[in-house]
């Protein structure tokens, strides 16, 4: 995933703008799974607490989180996720290695393949994105 996100650009009541709201739950490939929703809800309390961690769980952090909030077309959520992603980018906690911990969230079946998956929808998104960032 690649962050393309920017304050200017999200609408109030749609985040993911111009995918509508119905439609997150095809954006992504995999969704959590009971033990992958369990394994979130850990993680983001760690980061919330301000407690240590690995590069691998911020990307797990990130992956998770987005799964959580478009598969449950939660949109105050999906504001969060833009946002933690912004903040770890600020701090200087890129996304780097995130196929490595994806692929580990298969391995370990926190994650399940989604069988609403959408191929290119999420394209749709960072086009609409970048089309905005290159007219101003």
């Amino acid at each position: 995933m690649i962050n393309f996100i920017s304050n200017y650009m999200q609408s109030p009541e749609n985040p993911l703008y111009p995918i509508e709201i119905d439609d997150y739950p095809k954006l992504f490939d995999y969704v959590l799974t009971a033990d992958g929703l369990v394994f979130f809800q850990s993680l983001k309390r760690n980061y919330v607490l301000g407690k240590e961690m690995t590069q691998d769980e911020y990307n797990k952090l990130r992956l998770l989180y987005v799964y959580y909030a478009t598969g449950n077309r939660n949109i105050s959520e999906v504001f969060r996720w833009q946002e933690l992603c912004v903040t770890l980018d600020n701090m200087g906690i890129p996304e780097k290695e995130m196929y490595q911990s994806k692929e580990n969230l298969k391995d370990t079946n926190l994650i399940t393949q989604n069988p609403y998956y959408v191929s290119g929808l999420y394209r749709k998104y960072t086009d609409y994105v970048k089309s905005k960032m290159n007219s101003k």
